[in-house]
């Protein structure tokens, strides 16, 4: 925390933070109308007590960060194996371990143990020629473990995230060409393979219900074709806070976490909907900034990850939602409640908030 200071804080980043934050606690007051769910009481805690985090990581030490990574990784992986042991089951997945006061996802925190650990590892290991195959074998490592021990849950939606953040970084860095031809081969080959032997039935008729939403309409296709409607019926402005009726008549599940997107065009229309996708726009440009601008490449690997973090979630949850990708139950950064997730997102923009810091302090000392 030497010679930190708050004016070196990019406070724009922070403004979007609290913007999409006090979007979600006002959605959510709206899904708990009528039904005295309290959801939004408790996703402020959350989001409060992240926004405490996001400004102590943005303070520490970069240096004690890489220090910190190993354990950091280590101990994520040793929740991860704890929650197919001792986690909670729900709907035949075992996701969560309960604390008492409140369930705890691993799942989420090892979103940031990819980032930070791939990121080290590129910051060690520099190849200025490129990548080959034989250097990407530790990538693979780094990233296989937390994948296999999520899908093991078992949970495609984080499975699939692990593996979008750990590609996008490692796209970012330079491949030889030869590894990247193999890479794209071998994920061609093995691609039958994980539909017939990894894929539960559940998971593959999701994905044929993407191709046909009108095959299964009462059970597999429901949650879309629910939310589908929901974002078509809220118009240009939407119906009005509290005033949407998929909520209000129980036809959209999990319109608080997975489809909270739904029930926030229903209500605020195509304005609403489109206000909170600049502010994500914003956000995912703010990391590219940071990458580009960062001291070293750690720096940049970190907020490439981070970045990534926030456009796959908002990809994937948002083409969920308007059925043109499969339902996998990736929640929307921030907007979605949940306190795991709301936590790990912002200690990832704390992390993106300590990159730029520590390069503006860097250029300070040089004027």
């Amino acid at each position: 925390m030497n010679n930190f200071s708050w004016r070196l804080i990019p406070w724009g980043v922070v403004f979007i933070v609290i913007a999409l934050s006090a979007i979600s606690v006002i959605n959510l007051h709206s899904t708990g109308i009528g039904t005295d769910s309290q959801v939004h009481i408790t996703q402020l805690v959350w989001l409060a007590a992240g926004s405490v985090l996001m400004f102590v990581v943005a303070m520490i030490d970069v240096r004690i960060i890489r220090q910190l990574i190993p354990v950091f990784y280590v101990a994520v992986i040793i929740t991860l194996a704890l929650v197919l042991v001792i986690g909670k089951e729900v709907n035949g997945s075992r996701r969560w371990l309960d604390l008492g006061f409140a369930g705890f996802q691993p799942s989420e925190l090892a979103k940031l143990a990819v980032i930070l650990s791939l990121a080290g590892w590129f910051h060690r290991v520099a190849r200025p020629d490129g990548y080959g195959l034989g250097d990407l074998i530790p990538v693979a490592l780094l990233l296989g473990v937390p994948m296999f021990l999520v899908l093991k849950e078992p949970d495609l939606g984080h499975t699939l995230m692990l593996l979008f953040i750990g590609g996008t970084m490692v796209i970012f860095e330079k491949l030889q060409r030869r590894a990247f031809i193999s890479i794209v081969l071998t994920a061609l080959f093995i691609a039958p393979g994980l539909w017939t032997f990894v894929l539960h039935d559940y998971q593959k008729n999701r994905i044929l219900t993407l191709l046909d939403s009108d095959g299964d309409k009462l059970r597999t296709g429901w949650h879309a074709r629910q939310a589908r409607i929901a974002v078509g019926s809220g118009g240009f402005l939407g119906k009005g806070h509290g005033s949407g009726t998929q909520v209000a008549g129980e036809f959209l599940p999990e319109n608080h976490t997975d489809f909270v997107f739904a029930h926030l065009s229903e209500e605020h229309g195509f304005v609403g909907g489109s206000t909170v996708l600049l502010l994500y726009f914003l956000l995912v440009l703010s990391a590219l900034r940071a990458a580009a601008r960062a001291r070293d490449r750690f720096a940049a690997g970190v907020a490439i990850g981070v970045g990534a973090l926030i456009f796959w979630h908002v990809l994937m949850n948002i083409g969920m939602v308007l059925n043109i990708l499969p339902v996998t139950g990736v929640t929307l950064p921030l907007l979605s409640y949940g306190g795991t997730s709301a936590l790990t997102v912002m200690v990832a923009i704390g992390l993106l908030l300590n990159i730029e810091v520590r390069r503006s302090m860097f250029q300070s000392r040089l004027s």
